[in-house]
């Protein structure tokens, strides 16, 4: 077979299969002609370029890296308050350097920017364009994932020729500022944006919206450094003060407006939209059914999608993260939303203290289902996650913490006091019937006496359970990107990933609007354009409209509302850095989980909030190393290289 046909295949396969790895020859086989001569060899190397994006999708793996084909037992979301999992058991980093990696992926990059535009005579000018296009992005997507872990790091523009053009010492690179980087990615998507062509020559390539959506999420992060970082690490580089972490706060606001500026350039050209292909105003069951199909479909809200097929690339989100009860063999049960993250939805009862109201005159209130709770809930909500006795795959999903098989003809009264941070199985309640493994699980009489009488298992299908078991563990499941059909067991889930959506451009362009208005920029309608933007997020999810502009009085109600739409989309760990929050929110803390009684005498559901129980020997208690808004440069890099100076705490 002629190389070019070869060469052509693999390209065909890279697009397809959403940029696999692919065991293209190297350059040193096929030589630099064949590779850098022509559209098929040039595709080659942009495949693989493509394949090393640093995506955090199904197969990011915070423990070990990009692109992991292990089982995937910890979640990021599992970090975030957004969900517990039974092996997330404390606040944790990431186990793994991309500083290696990324730099690896950026010599490629620059080999070739350098290369293509000394054989661009053999190629159309518009490709040309577009690979060069192509190549910048892709940089500049390496380098966000390197300065969002490390702050400042080498800014290598050029190819490295040791030792042919430089010596060893000719390696040893300073680190450059925080604000350098961010103005070096800025550059590269302007580069981008101003070369790439509107439309995408083939799924899973990039065009100029894709690098402005980008860019608005980009420099919406500069912008937050710049404001509310604190950490400032500084190093004398051959007697000029150059500041490695930290971005100098008369910066945020500049980097807003690129934010803002970039957002608008996409919602200006009309060619994505928020999908409504499903949604009726007033119809929840529409609006539900809109949100919950919209991560597994094609639609005009997607900007840019990593693509799993079959034949060439698939991953095992499905195994990992569905109910025990769907399961055919495998894992199960990894992400537990928390009713933390359940309370920011609207039209949730709410006690005096803001949170689920289950309780009232010291007596729980009794529900038919513990959907019933929730009837008047966004339907954003069913939409993302499976609630207890929710349906799933044409099953009703039985996530049940016990049962209760006491008089209720009084009511009943809590379980256990407010703040018990306890295993339900010190309970002492003698009504009280639980289930210590799936496998050790009670069958109750709903009649006792009546030997034909009905019988439920004391902690359903799901559980929880008291001791360490698979199974749920904080009575809720996820829903988003869940299959409706197909195995649910090892590594063949072949949902896309999508990287950038339209209501994520919305959310950039409103939070960088707020933030400018903040400041007092007056160069437009700041304020009317994140009202704008946050009520039609709203409008889609099935959510109370914010009234006014004037509702709009703090970014808190932006920030809430991001949460919930990008929920379980491997943003919130990022936004909660970005702002310099975790911290804050993660001190000591431990997230409340929903816990499903059945109380037999009633006949009725009673639902108890209370801390993730303990289990194994782990509390689950989470507070955040406030040192790993900046993570540590690895140790092999600070022993080679002189001159790179360590992260400060480490």
């Amino acid at each position: 077979m002629k190389l070019k046909t070869i060469i052509s295949t693999l390209v065909i396969s890279a697009f397809v299969s959403a940029c696999t790895n692919l065991d293209i020859p190297p350059i040193n086989l096929l030589g630099e002609k064949d590779i850098y001569g022509s559209s098929e060899g040039v595709m080659s190397n942009m495949a693989r370029i493509y394949s090393r994006l640093p995506i955090e999708d199904f197969k990011y793996h915070y423990p070990t890296g990009f692109n992991y084909s292990g089982t995937q037992y910890k979640q990021m979301a599992c970090l975030t308050g957004e969900a517990v999992g039974r092996d997330t058991q404390a606040a944790d980093n990431e186990g793994f350097s991309y500083w290696d990696e990324g730099y690896a992926q950026i010599r490629d990059i620059n080999m070739l920017l350098e290369k293509v535009p000394l054989y661009a005579s053999a190629m159309s000018e518009s490709s040309v364009k577009m690979y060069l296009g192509e190549a910048r992005f892709a940089r500049a997507y390496t380098y966000f994932a390197l300065v969002k872990r490390y702050g400042g790091v080498p800014l290598v523009e050029t190819t490295i020729d040791y030792p042919a053009s430089v010596d060893m010492e000719g390696t040893h690179l300073f680190r450059a500022s925080e604000e350098a980087i961010w103005d070096f990615i800025s550059s590269d998507l302007d580069y981008a944006i101003e070369n790439l062509p509107e439309n995408s020559p083939a799924k899973g390539r990039v065009n100029k919206f894709v690098a402005a959506a980008f860019k608005s999420r980009a420099m919406l992060y500069a912008g937050s450094i710049a404001k509310y970082n604190t950490v400032s690490e500084v190093q004398d580089q051959n007697g000029t003060s150059v500041r490695l972490c930290g971005v100098p706060a008369n910066r945020a606001k500049d980097f807003f407006k690129e934010a803002y500026d970039a957002a608008t350039l996409v919602v200006d050209a009309k060619k994505y939209s928020l999908y409504k292909g499903l949604w009726k105003a007033n119809d929840p069951v529409a609006q539900y059914n809109n949100f919950k199909n919209m991560f597994l479909s094609e639609t005009p809200e997607n900007i840019f999608v990593k693509y799993y097929d079959m034949i060439n690339s698939t991953h095992d989100f499905d195994q990992s993260v569905q109910p025990n009860q769907t399961k055919s063999g495998g894992n199960d049960s990894e992400i537990n939303p928390t009713m933390d993250f359940i309370e920011m939805f609207d039209g949730i009862a709410k006690n005096e203290n803001g949170q689920f109201k289950n309780i009232d005159a010291n007596k729980y209130l009794l529900f038919n289902s513990p959907l019933s709770a929730f009837a008047n809930a966004e339907p954003r909500l069913r939409a993302t996650v499976i609630l207890p006795m929710d349906s799933y795959r044409g099953q009703t999903i039985e996530i049940r913490r016990g049962i209760w098989t006491g008089d209720a003809s009084n009511g009943i009264a809590p379980l256990a006091n407010e703040g018990d941070v306890g295993n339900c199985n010190q309970l002492t309640d003698p009504n009280l019937k639980l289930a210590s493994s799936l496998g050790s699980n009670p069958v109750i009489a709903l009649n006792p006496g009546d030997p034909n009488g009905s019988t439920m298992r004391a902690a359903g299908i799901n559980g929880p359970v008291s001791n360490w078991d698979f199974g749920n563990v904080g009575g809720i499941y996820l829903r988003k990107y869940l299959r409706e059909s197909g195995a649910t067991n090892g590594f063949n889930s072949t949902q896309s990933w999508i990287e950038l959506r339209y209501a994520e451009v919305l959310l950039n362009q409103a939070e960088a609007a707020y933030e400018l208005f903040q400041a007092g920029d007056t160069g437009a309608n700041y304020r009317g354009v994140a009202y704008a933007n946050i009520n039609s997020i709203r409008e889609r999810a099935g959510a109370t409209l914010l009234s006014s502009e004037t509702a709009l009085n703090n970014l808190e109600v932006i920030r809430t509302e991001r949460r919930k739409e990008l929920a379980f989309e491997n943003k919130t760990y990022w936004d909660l850095k970005r702002w310099r929050v975790l911290h804050e929110e993660q001190n000591n803390r431990r997230f409340r989980v929903l816990n499903s009684f059945y109380a037999t005498d009633a006949q009725k559901y009673f639902l108890s909030v209370k801390f993730q129980e303990p289990r194994g020997g782990y509390q689950y208690i989470f507070t955040y190393d406030t040192r790993y808004y900046y993570q540590p440069i690895p140790s092999s890099e600070i022993n080679k290289n002189p001159n790179c100076k360590q992260n400060p705490g480490f």
